[in-house]
């Protein structure tokens, strides 16, 4: 019998039954009992994942999969598989907006807007069938904790004799933990494919003007969601960080690299506020896993080097502490801070310096660099909303900036909805109470407040 391939992931069995329960215990809405006979059970061990190792595997290891959806290939954890999918699914209804060429009608917009509601409310209804069972409190949750032990508050620099050592496996450093050498296609397409080049783009006289571009990163999404969140009327008060940050997503190559995506992130927020006055050009990846180990060799968070076993020129995923070298490295003091309320009063503190554009507030601060299990992000935001409730606001590498978003950015009109504009960067308090552990890095630049 041929192979049934699972319509949500890449694991594959000739077992129908096995597909089924494989379905209906990682990708089902609700949990289900099975009575499950030794032999269909044996075939659960059979199931064929992407990029599978004959390293023996830790025993709290996670099981990834390789998502399949177009231009995308990242490798995601069974448990965030959900999450994910349904980031795609936000970009595409806003890419499906931009591409409808009728406008709809008052009553048909009210009427998605109410389904739309509907949704939303049935989802927070919803028990997470993922959600971890401790006996933490949300409070405890928002208030954030080091995966390495958390930083007293008095201290801005990574201290090394608080993280554990020894080697870490396919939990912390993805599906090519123990690679020697990342595939030479792999090396070209980091060297190449994220080259500054000029094209030409209309200026505001409706002139053709040269301007530089990098392909994976965009510019002026800041002053963007600050827009859209004031006409956002469940909004209350939307923090900003600096107005320069560009979202930089990842390049279509096999390995996540979301740690060095975010890694450039900060790195546009401190070359624009003059903190690097020598680098002109942003480092590829590459260049930044030789100032890592570089940094190691300095004796800056050495134990960083004996838990990968050196990341020059592999696959391997980087976190805070890598993140922390990189920057000390070059120079930069770092601050390590917990999250959402701690978050909130970071962009508090930053308000002296502000551009008010309605209720959003776009600070002159630096963005956080965010990291969770299997995942980082770059915090360029956190809103309140009229309720109590409040979303941080992300720039994700795993996916790029929308066509829709790409219109309002070149100064046209999108029809898309605003909840659909805005989906990709919001994570909710919800989103986040499923993670019991969380870090944070934010750099400081000597010359902004």
């Amino acid at each position: 019998m041929a192979e049934i391939q699972c319509p949500f992931c890449d694991i594959c069995s000739t077992e129908p039954f096995v597909v089924h329960a494989h379905i209906e215990e990682d990708h089902a809405e609700s949990p289900t009992t099975f009575n499950v006979d030794a032999a269909p059970a044996k075939h659960l061990s059979q199931l064929s994942r992407p990029q599978r190792t004959a390293h023996p595997a830790a025993e709290d290891e996670e099981p990834w999969t390789k998502c399949t959806r177009p231009r995308c290939g990242e490798y995601v954890l069974i448990s965030d598989i959900d999450e994910h999918l349904e980031m795609h699914a936000s970009l595409d209804i806003s890419d499906t907006a931009l591409a409808t060429n009728h406008a709809r009608s008052p009553k048909e917009s009210k009427s998605t807007a109410a389904r739309q509601a509907k949704v939303k409310e049935s989802q927070k209804s919803r028990p997470d069938p993922h959600k971890r069972k401790t006996g933490r409190t949300l409070l405890e949750y928002f208030s954030g904790v080091s995966y390495h032990g958390q930083l007293p508050p008095q201290q801005s620099k990574p201290v090394a004799a608080a993280l554990p050592l020894g080697r870490l496996g396919k939990r912390e450093l993805g599906p090519h933990a123990f690679e020697k050498q990342m595939p030479d296609n792999v090396r070209r397409h980091l060297l190449n494919d994220a080259l500054p080049h000029q094209i030409n783009r209309l200026d505001g006289n409706g002139k053709l003007a040269p301007e530089t571009v990098v392909d994976n990163e965009t510019s002026g999404i800041i002053p963007m969601l600050a827009r859209l969140c004031t006409e956002d009327e469940d909004v209350d008060t939307t923090y900003l960080c600096h107005p320069s940050v560009k979202h930089v997503n990842k390049l279509r190559c096999d390995g996540n690299f979301c740690g060095y995506w975010n890694v450039q992130m900060m790195l546009s927020y401190l070359q624009a506020s003059g903190a690097l006055p020598g680098m002109r050009q942003t480092p590829n990846i590459l260049q930044i896993q030789d100032t890592i180990e570089q940094a190691w060799s300095n004796d800056i968070l050495p134990h960083g080097r004996q838990e990968t076993g050196g990341i020059r020129g592999t696959r391997k995923w980087i976190g805070t502490s890598e993140a922390a070298a990189y920057f000390t490295q070059l120079g930069n003091e770092l601050a390590a801070v917990a999250l959402l309320d701690h978050i909130e009063v970071y962009f508090i503190s930053g308000l002296e310096k502000v551009d008010q554009r309605g209720t959003s507030h776009v600070t002159q601060l630096a963005p956080i660099y965010f990291q969770r299990l299997g995942h980082s992000m770059t915090i360029v935001g956190l809103q309140r909303n009229r309720d109590g409730s409040r979303e941080l606001l992300v720039f994700d590498p795993s996916f790029e900036t929308s066509a829709a978003m790409r219109t309002l950015l070149s100064g046209k009109r999108s029809r898309a909805q605003l909840e659909n504009l805005l989906k990709p960067y919001r994570r909710s308090d919800q989103s986040l109470a499923r993670w019991e552990e969380f870090e944070t890095v934010v750099p400081r630049s000597a010359g902004v407040a």
